[in-house]
């Protein structure tokens, strides 16, 4: 069975994100899938500290949900972050999650990562109002490729646009034909 990690990064309730998840977790079939939600989880920005560097295998001094879920996102099969794109970038509460994967990298360690899975599937959905697709596509693509300090090695961007109100994805059935599309990807 396979093992899916899916992060919801907007803060709003009610929103895109959240629908995208559910639906997801709908599609996923058999898979065990973990909803990480920011708008509810303990997930501190990243010290900069380096603690995690006298390590063998990703970890973090701080005592919140991430360093919990560490361990998780190392043994996974599949991690979808979904978040809205703010000017132009990804939400904060994304960022905050990327910056958390620090805990795997370290440059004295072979391919500078000390993750143990590799091969795993990564997606990368954004939401959005009116940025271009392209922009969006091309933010969505520079952080799946940074998920490959921690084994995703195989990745997707979808970008889903023209979403000004929370919500408005699950009436767009092109959009939810897409969504569907990825998850089966993810659970082959």
């Amino acid at each position: 069975m396979k093992k899916i990690i899916i992060v919801n990064t907007s803060p709003r309730p009610k929103s895109n994100g959240l629908v995208i998840a559910n639906r997801l977790q709908e599609k996923l079939g058999d898979a065990e899938v973990k909803l990480v939600d920011f708008r509810t989880a303990d997930i501190n920005y990243c010290k900069g500290c380096d603690a995690c560097m006298k390590h063998d295998e990703p970890w973090c001094v701080q005592k919140d949900d991430m360093a919990a879920l560490l361990p998780e996102l190392d043994a996974c099969d599949a991690l979808v972050m979904i978040t809205p794109v703010y000017w132009g970038t990804i939400s904060a509460q994304a960022k905050t999650f990327v910056d958390r994967f620090y805990a795997f990298f370290n440059p004295a360690k072979e391919n500078m990562t000390v993750a143990t899975k590799f091969g795993k599937k990564t997606a990368v959905i954004t939401t959005d109002g009116s940025t271009p697709i392209e922009a969006a596509e091309a933010e969505g693509q520079k952080y799946a490729d940074a998920f490959g300090i921690a084994g995703f090695t195989e990745n997707k961007v979808l970008s889903l646009t023209g979403l000004n109100v929370p919500g408005a994805v699950a009436e767009n059935a092109a959009d939810m034909a897409q969504v569907d599309e990825l998850a089966a990807w993810l659970n082959a």
